[in-house]
């Protein structure tokens, strides 16, 4: 019971704090309340979220629902959004904030930044007496703990790796939602297109036995390193001849994947990526227009 309560001074606090604060970019000064719950925290960035978006707590429930797959009522909002500034506290649970997140369309680790002004107050964990305030996580380092650190990334990354190998399509589909909003010139789409090709077609051609292992590694690298974003980009510049060489490749390498690309774009509501992307170019033209957009 004691990890899901604050003093009644620390709540005063946050309720002094948090009035006409949320969802606003003003200046206020640092908390003072000695600690807040991880629901706490969770609770103030929903309002924020909710706020952010325009929505009324009536309109909120609505837009969960699908997410949920039950209709949390506005009653049920406003419970949330209590659980920051009163003393009337209601734990969140994993599911719902992965509704959450995928309602309001924000990462998970964004709801657990504290509110501005609040980062040294010290997070309750669930036994809290059995912890010195004083060794308590202070609510910025949240913030860490969604990022990560070095050392933890590479584990995540080990983690993502795993998943790409493991569960095909889907996973793939999902790494592209991520990066959705990165979006590329068509040309500079298209010339990625037949650089992956032409990226693929030199590893298969590197990878007999016959040769060399140590000769054909180095020139395997050297090829790819060429079929490299960055590497391309400097090659464009110091030797188009080659660039252009390396295009034509490619271009001949996606011939065929172009006729399955034009049938795929017919269908109705396919989902394009990939080499579902490609169309003719000319790769001169193509060329001449990213040399002419580059910086």
């Amino acid at each position: 019971m004691r990890a899901n309560r604050v003093s009644k001074s620390s709540t005063l606090d946050v309720q002094c704090y948090a009035r006409g604060m949320v969802g606003k970019n003003k200046r206020r000064p640092p908390f003072s309340g000695p600690s807040l719950t991880p629901h706490q925290i969770v609770a103030y960035n929903f309002r924020r979220a909710r706020e952010e978006e325009g929505w009324t707590q009536s309109q909120t429930s609505a837009q969960l629902e699908p997410y949920l797959g039950y209709t949390l009522n506005q009653a049920g909002v406003s419970a949330i959004e209590k659980t920051f500034d009163s003393e009337r506290r209601r734990n969140i649970d994993v599911a719902e904030l992965v509704a959450f997140s995928r309602c309001f369309r924000r990462p998970l680790g964004w709801f657990f930044i504290p509110p501005p002004g609040m980062g040294s107050a010290k997070i309750d964990t669930p036994q809290s007496g059995a912890i010195d305030m004083h060794d308590r996580l202070p609510a910025a380092h949240l913030a860490t703990l969604a990022v990560g650190t070095p050392r933890g990334w590479d584990a995540f990354l080990d983690r993502i790796t795993e998943m790409l190998d493991t569960d095909g399509d889907e996973a793939w589909r999902a790494m592209l939602d991520a990066f959705d909003g990165v979006k590329t010139d068509r040309w500079e789409t298209q010339i990625n297109l037949r650089r992956r090709a032409a990226q693929q077609a030199t590893l298969v051609r590197f990878a007999g036995h016959e040769d060399d292992v140590i000769t054909s590694m180095a020139a395997l690298l050297v090829e790819l390193v060429k079929l490299t974003p960055l590497g391309f980009q400097k090659l464009r510049t110091t030797d188009p001849d080659e660039a252009l060489r390396l295009l034509a490749e490619g271009d001949q390498l996606v011939r065929p994947l172009m006729k399955l690309a034009a049938e795929r774009q017919k269908e109705r509501n396919a989902r394009l990526d990939g080499f579902d992307q490609l169309e003719p170019i000319d790769l001169l033209e193509a060329l001449g227009k990213l040399e002419a957009e580059d910086p």
